[in-house]
């Protein structure tokens, strides 16, 4: 019986021992990324995280995205939104091409109605793919856009869509 012990618990820590499949560590990077994801939501819901945090956040984010995607200087390319959630509200910052000049790109903020069904949206700035990313993470933009939230949600609510 204790022979049998001991090679189950030798089984068991060669298991534990082998390398960690690539499909595993797949799917512990995105079971942190939900709790981290689920702990953050808690933290704002509470009011541990500010505002001010959450924006400056997704506004780096969004120009970390921009980076990455490096869009051609001119033409169409695919649209980036970034699904966010401030002061109670849940919203889109939105990169794409602008419809007007084709060397130009915009950044645009929508707001979404408790509901959900009715949106109000604002651009936040316009140039090229440098210069909005430049603009993203300039301190002062983040209480500009925690202004503008206010008078998207001002407009929801006059409209009665709030």
């Amino acid at each position: 019986m204790a022979s049998r012990t001991k090679q189950l618990a030798k089984e068991i820590l060669d298991e534990v021992d082998k390398p960690t499949s690539p499909e595993r560590e797949a799917q512990l990077a995105e079971k942190e990324r939900q709790d981290r994801e689920a702990l953050e939501k808690f933290y704002i819901a509470t009011g541990q995280i500010k505002p001010e945090q959450v924006m400056q956040r997704a506004l780096a984010e969004l120009a970390d995205q921009i980076e990455r995607m490096n869009p051609p200087v001119t033409g169409p390319f695919d649209t980036f939104e970034l699904p966010i959630e401030v002061k109670g509200r849940k919203g889109t910052l939105r990169f794409a091409a602008s419809p007007r000049k084709a060397e130009n790109r915009y950044v645009e903020l929508s707001v979404y109605s408790e509901s959900g069904q009715s949106t109000s949206s604002q651009w936040l700035e316009q140039g090229t793919a440098e210069a909005l990313v430049s603009y993203l993470r300039k301190p002062e933009v983040v209480a500009d856009t925690l202004t503008t939230v206010d008078e998207l949600m001002v407009s929801l609510s006059r409209n009665r869509l709030a």
